[in-house]
């Protein structure tokens, strides 16, 4: 189990590397078809509210913010040398997760996104930096 421990936390920057590159990539299209929708919609004169639930959206929203967490969480151990960006990782990592939370209670300004994209490129520069200096 040790080596398996070892082998997971060795690969930690790449899965969250991966883990805000697909977000991000996931967030850009589906901005892309509720913006495209919306257009839609009211060149026809049909007006309906968009609301974020825990649909299969909401649950690859979820799993998201999730791995980014594990991501996170053994990356910033297995290189604690570098404090600095351990907190720049985490702060990012919180705000990045309240941003995609907030969206569940009903608060989804357009700012709101555009930082949690910025968190997300945030994220992956903390993990290539890791992955450049930290290898263990």
């Amino acid at each position: 189990m040790d080596l398996l421990q070892k082998r997971f936390i060795k690969y930690t920057d790449q899965i969250g590397i991966t883990g805000s590159f697909v977000c991000l990539v996931h967030c850009i299209i589906t901005s892309g078809i509720m913006i495209g929708s919306s257009v839609i919609s009211h060149s026809s004169h049909h007006h309906h509210e968009h609301i974020h639930q825990l649909d299969i959206w909401g649950i690859i929203d979820i799993s998201m913010i999730v791995v980014s967490g594990i991501a996170v969480y053994f990356s910033t151990k297995k290189c604690s040398s570098k404090e600095t960006r351990s907190h720049i990782m985490w702060g990012s990592y919180l705000v990045y997760s309240l941003s995609m939370i907030s969206k569940y209670f009903g608060f989804e300004p357009a700012w709101l996104s555009i930082i949690s994209y910025a968190m997300s490129f945030v994220l992956i520069g903390s993990h290539l930096m890791n992955l450049k200096e930290c290898k263990h």
